[in-house]
């Protein structure tokens, strides 16, 4: 099975942050399966207008989205659609979108009405701890040994790919912080 198209800019990062570029140590449907673990998928999750200065009136083209690194629309509509709120469907020729931040700039002004987006987020970092584990799993049975007057040092491969997952685990788990809210407003 090939990867979903959409998925080929992100396959090309995660493909980065694990050293899996010329020779591939994962097939794009291997890559896909790896990113899609990690992946969150979301429905009717609603845009922030951001309001903008155009002459004496403000405008709204751009929206915020609170994801990121999101598949991309030439996946299909049943990995991506933006739509207003009766649910009509936004054709994708009406705006541009930046995948990797989440924003989504619209042709014309919005007018600050409501837009949805129905889509899939990758942690890429959570992947990428993946597949550094996988690495390490598959060098486990590297050792270092001595011969003929030399030092071969097989394990460090190891000790790297499991600093590298320690690395990539801690960027996934950092990008959730909790606060508590006081409210002063209730007796």
């Amino acid at each position: 099975m090939a990867a979903r198209t959409g998925m080929a800019n992100l396959i090309s990062r995660w493909r980065r942050m694990v050293d899996d570029t010329g020779t591939a140590t994962w097939s794009d449907d291997q890559a896909q399966q790896i990113l899609d673990v990690n992946r969150t998928d979301f429905w009717w999750d609603s845009m922030a207008p951001a309001p903008e200065k155009s002459g004496g009136s403000t405008i709204y083209t751009t929206y915020l989205l609170r994801r990121q690194n999101l598949e991309e629309s030439s996946s299909g509509s049943a990995y991506w659609r933006v739509f207003d709120g009766a649910g009509m469907t936004i054709g994708t020729a009406n705006y541009a979108v930046d995948y990797l931040t989440g924003i989504i700039t619209f042709a014309s002004d919005q007018m600050g009405s409501a837009r949805f987006l129905t889509g899939r987020a990758f942690d890429l970092n959570g992947a990428a701890a993946s597949a550094w584990r996988e690495r390490a799993a598959l060098s486990a049975s590297l050792y270092n040994f001595q011969a003929d007057g030399g030092r071969y040092d097989r394990a460090q491969w190891f000790e790297h790919c499991v600093k590298m997952a320690e690395y990539y685990g801690n960027l996934a788990r950092g990008g959730m912080t909790v606060s508590v809210l006081d409210r002063s407003d209730l007796a």
